[in-house]
């Protein structure tokens, strides 16, 4: 089975679009960088360009950028699965720096009730933005992963922003978290 693997481009901090805002000709311009995998095990193709010209494949993954997940390492609630998102709203209220209707929260595969955890949280409206953009292509996404996540042993790399002009950051997971910080300004020299 084929699977298309696309990122999706950081969101833009200063020029962000309106909350719920529909995709514009200018988002469907997009250059979006992918891989695509005949087998899951080797690449046949990747690359960057615009929605319209990803690849077909049976199934799709969308990795998102290390700067628009934030991590929360909280004890997972004892609650039914139907109310587990009320009660994970609830432990998180105060951590999140959007109201919590505006943020999709997830947990980490295997988490157990009363147990420590990592909850991702990703901006809700731009992540059905961006799914809606990539549906209007016909690309449908069958998960949505982090490009980093908390773990043993430390990991890290280095990325560019786009054109050279807006620097590097350098990104490093852990067992404490995600760290993800500009190289460019006075932070990278403290």
């Amino acid at each position: 089975m084929s699977t298309l693997v696309v990122q999706i481009p950081p969101r833009q901090r200063l020029l962000a679009r309106d909350p719920g805002s529909s995709p514009t000709e200018a988002s469907l311009a997009t250059e979006y960088a992918y891989a695509l995998s005949p087998d899951g095990l080797s690449l046949s193709a990747q690359g960057r360009c615009p929605v319209a010209l990803l690849p077909k494949a049976a199934g799709a993954v969308a990795v998102l950028s290390d700067a628009d997940v934030s991590w929360h390492r909280i004890t997972l609630p004892k609650a039914p699965t139907a109310r587990l998102p009320a009660a994970l709203i609830g432990v998180l209220e105060e951590a999140l720096l959007e109201e919590a209707a505006g943020v999709h929260l997830a947990v980490a595969p295997g988490a157990a009730a009363g147990q420590p955890t990592w909850v991702a949280a990703v901006d809700r409206n731009w992540l059905t933005t961006e799914l809606a953009t990539l549906e209007k292509a016909n690309v449908f996404i069958d998960r949505v992963v982090p490009m980093s996540w908390p773990d043993e042993p430390p990991t890290g790399h280095f990325a560019e922003l786009g054109d050279a002009s807006r620097g590097a950051t350098l990104t490093w997971a852990h067992a404490d978290g995600v760290a993800h910080i500009s190289l460019q300004g006075s932070l990278a020299r403290a």
